[in-house]
C-alpha cells in the first residue's frame, strides 16, 4: 500500500505509524500519522505546521480533505521525524460557532440551512436522499457550534450528516449497496470482538415537541404533540422520553422516536472486526456498505452495516478495523418498513444471534441460526450473561 500526505506542494511519505478513521457516525474523518520529514529526493526539509490544508490518500485513493490540525517535531542524534494529525474540512464545524444573518429560517429544507451554514466555511453540501419537508421555523441556538446546529435538523428528518472525504458534506442514510467479500471467521478475519449492551436500550420511546399552531387553531393542537416507539426486545419496564429538537408535527416526531429507538439498538449491538490490509476484492474498506459476517464464536451470519473503518499501519502490518452494526440501526422505518423490523425483532432476528441470547440459547441457536451452528453450540454461554 501507498500512503501519501500532501501538504500544499509537498508530499510526504517514509511511514513510521499510521491511523486514518472513517465512518457515518463522525461529521469528519481524523488521521495520525508519523511520518519522515524528508521525502526522497528533497535535500530540504519541508514544513508541515498546523492550518495547512492536506490530504491523504491511499494508493492514490483520497479519503480524507482538511487541514493539519496538531504537528509534533522531534528529532534525535540519528533521526528526525515529525507526527501530524488532523481532520477533514468537516472538523472545522465542530469546532466553531453557527453564524447565519438573524439566526432563523422560514419555511426551509434542510439542505438549505446546511448549505447556509457551510458556506462561509468554504464547504459544499451534496445531497443523496430526500430530506423531507421544510421547517415552518428553524433557528440557531444561543453559543451553538456549527454541527450541533445542523446536527438538531438532521435528527427532525432522520438523515446522517458524513463527510465525503473530498472536503464536502453529505446528507444520507444508510447505504444499500454490499461489498462481495464476506467476513468469514477462520478465513480472513484477524480478530473479532462483540458487543451487546442494554445500558442504553430502552422498551418504550416517547418523543415530545410542540409545533406552532394557527391563529385560527385550538391551543390543545398545538401544545405537546408526540411521537412513540417500542423496542419489543426489551422485556422490562423501561420508558425514556426525549425532548425533540426543534417543533415539529405527529409524524415527525413518530420517525424521530423510530430513529432514537434504532440507533440505540445499533449502538447496544456492534462487532470489531479486523482484518489483513485495506483493501477487499473490489478496494478500500469503506464506511456505508454492507457486508457479510460469518463467525460463529459472534454468532453471526448476517449482513451488517459498515459504521466506520480504521486504517492502521504499526508493527503489524497494514490492518482495518471494521466497526459493524444491524443495518436497521439508521433506517428511517417509516410504513413497511417499520412493520417489517417489529416482526423481525419479536423473532429476535433469525440472521443474527448475538442480538440477543439467553438461558434458554442453545434451543434459539438450534430454531434460528441455522445448520452451521450446530457444531458450535458447546461453545455457547449459558445463563443471562448474553441479553
Amino acid at each position: 500500500m501507498i500512503v501519501e500526505l500532501k501538504v500544499r506542494n509537498a508530499v510526504f511519505g517514509g511511514w513510521k505509524q499510521v491511523e486514518i478513521k472513517t465512518g457515518i457516525e463522525q461529521i469528519a474523518g481524523t488521521f495520525q500519522l508519523q511520518v519522515s520529514e524528508r521525502w526522497p529526493g528533497q535535500d530540504a526539509p519541508s514544513p508541515i505546521l498546523p492550518g495547512y490544508p492536506c490530504a491523504v490518500m491511499l494508493d492514490g485513493e483520497t479519503v480524507i480533505t482538511g487541514y493539519v490540525d496538531d504537528t509534533e517535531p522531534g528529532y534525535d542524534d540519528q533521526t528526525h521525524d515529525i507526527a501530524v494529525s488532523g481532520r477533514d474540512k468537516t472538523g472545522d464545524l465542530v469546532d466553531c460557532s453557527a453564524i447565519y444573518k438573524t439566526g432563523q429560517w422560514w419555511n426551509r429544507r434542510l439542505d438549505q440551512i446546511a448549505a447556509d451554514v457551510c458556506a462561509p466555511f468554504n464547504i459544499k453540501v451534496k445531497t443523496l436522499v430526500d430530506v423531507g419537508a421544510p421547517f415552518p421555523s428553524f433557528n440557531i441556538q444561543e453559543g451553538e457550534r456549527a454541527f450541533e446546529t445542523l446536527d438538531r435538523a438532521a435528527r427532525m428528518r432522520a438523515v446522517l450528516l458524513v463527510s465525503d472525504g473530498q472536503g464536502g458534506l453529505l446528507i444520507t442514510r444508510a447505504g444499500r449497496e454490499r461489498v462481495a467479500t464476506d467476513l468469514v471467521e477462520g478465513v480472513n478475519i484477524k480478530r473479532a470482538r462483540g458487543k451487546f449492551d442494554w445500558k442504553e436500550r430502552f422498551s418504550h420511546y416517547v418523543v415530545k415537541g410542540q409545533h406552532r399552531g394557527a391563529d385560527t387553531g385550538a391551543a390543545a393542537d398545538a401544545a405537546g404533540p408526540g411521537g412513540s416507539a417500542d423496542d419489543t426486545v426489551v422485556d422490562r419496564y423501561r420508558p425514556i422520553v426525549v425532548l425533540a429538537e426543534d417543533q415539529g408535527h405527529i409524524a415527525t416526531l413518530k420517525q424521530r422516536a423510530e430513529w432514537e429507538k434504532n440507533v440505540r439498538i445499533g449502538r447496544a449491538n456492534r462487532a470489531t472486526i479486523t482484518v489483513q490490509g485495506w483493501k477487499h476484492a473490489a478496494g478500500l474498506w469503506r464506511p456505508n456498505y454492507l457486508v457479510r459476517l460469518r463467525s460463529p464464536l459472534l454468532y453471526a451470519d448476517l449482513d451488517l452495516l459498515i459504521t466506520s473503518v480504521t486504517y492502521k499501519l504499526d508493527n503489524s502490518g497494514t490492518t482495518a478495523e471494521l466497526e459493524l452494526c444491524r443495518p436497521e440501526a439508521f433506517d428511517l422505518l417509516a410504513g413497511v418498513k417499520a412493520a417489517r423490523l417489529d416482526r423481525k425483532i419479536s423473532q429476535k432476528t433469525k440472521e443474527g444471534a448475538g442480538l440477543r441470547v439467553r438461558g434458554d440459547n442453545r434451543k434459539w441457536l438450534q430454531a434460528n441460526a441455522g445448520a452451521g451452528y450446530a457444531s458450535n453450540l458447546s461453545t455457547i454461554p449459558q445463563g443471562e450473561g448474553w441479553k
